[in-house]
């Protein structure tokens, strides 16, 4: 499940990047938009190399979803 976010990141990235050269007019506004993108995916891909390269993956899963559940 974890592993799905970037993968979702990256299809938004890259469907943005057909927007954007399909309706070059609106480039001014699609840009901040894709960057935006690539930093969430860029953080998303961290997340997910944190979480692989954990002693316990299971238990930081837990735990994350606990602090998600609490805000």
């Amino acid at each position: 499940m974890v592993e799905l976010v970037p993968m979702a990141e990256a299809a938004g990235f890259t469907a943005g990047c057909f927007v954007l050269h399909a309706a070059r007019a609106s480039a001014e506004v699609l840009t901040p938009i894709l960057a935006y993108l690539v930093f969430a995916l860029a953080v998303c891909l961290l997340i997910v190399a944190g979480i692989q390269h954990a002693s316990d993956p299971d238990q930081l899963v837990a735990m994350m979803t606990q602090a998600m559940a609490t805000y």
